[in-house]
């Protein structure tokens, strides 16, 4: 009886390791696939599309594929207090060509935290990223849940980024209703906000495939911020139409 459960244990141990060994084989190779190519006609038509609240060991991978295989560059605004945990993919996001800005540390509601605070979200989150890509800076800070002031404007030290179509991906169960909400209302110089949970992995790339046939280049917030005019830009980033959930 013994003997059986030592080969039974072993069994389960081996199995253990040989899954874990081909997780970190998995995720050590996506690091090594070359960047995105991508060849931009100034004169058709960009939207960039971004992911907010990342990144997730579940729905993050799932995304960074369907951007990789589509070939879409895109913007992750990432959350400090997650960083730690996923390492190896804010890695690939550099890799490949995404762009990574800031979230806040600990997604609070920036509207409702002191000047100090403020500074604190943004600066822990910083020194996150600093320890995963060395060197590398926010550019841009998305307020969570939309939710700023003049007072965050003024405190948080960088450029506030917002939105303009809204997929509002957050709703369960409601991959159609997130499919019209972005392909319905798109044009030139939007930026559309989406979230690393599973209703975007799941209709994520029918989004991506409608906008490309429809002939929109799809890029990241710098690459559409480089052909705004500045009174573009400035609608664009602040202030925001609308304020909600993000």
């Amino acid at each position: 009886m013994k003997r059986k459960n030592i080969c039974f244990s072993l069994f389960v141990l081996g199995l253990i390791a040989t899954v874990t060994a081909l997780l970190v084989w998995g995720v050590y190779s996506r690091l090594s696939r070359p960047p995105i190519t991508q060849t931009l006609d100034p004169d058709r038509p960009m939207v960039a599309l971004t992911f907010d609240d990342g990144p997730s060991p579940r729905y993050t991978p799932q995304i960074l594929d369907i951007l990789y295989q589509t070939q879409t560059p895109a913007t992750f605004f990432l959350v400090g207090e997650r960083m730690e945990g996923g390492r190896l993919l804010i890695r690939e996001m550099k890799t490949v060509g995404h762009q990574v800005e800031c979230h806040t540390y600990s997604h609070q509601n920036l509207s409702a935290l002191t000047g100090e605070e403020i500074r604190q979200e943004v600066a822990l989150a910083q020194e996150e990223l600093e320890k995963i890509l060395p060197g590398h800076k926010f550019r841009y800070l998305r307020p969570p849940y939309g939710s700023y002031t003049q007072k965050v404007e003024q405190e948080a030290g960088i450029t506030l980024a917002m939105w303009t179509v809204d997929s509002r991906d957050s709703e369960p169960g409601q991959e159609d209703k997130i499919y019209s909400n972005v392909v319905d209302h798109i044009k030139d110089g939007d930026v559309v906000v989406l979230h690393d949970c599973p209703e975007t992995a799941r209709v994520l790339e029918s989004i991506i495939l409608t906008l490309k046939e429809k002939g929109y280049q799809l890029v990241t917030l710098d690459q559409l911020a480089a052909r705004l005019t500045q009174e573009e830009k400035e609608a664009l980033i602040i202030p925001s139409t609308w304020k909600g959930k993000s």
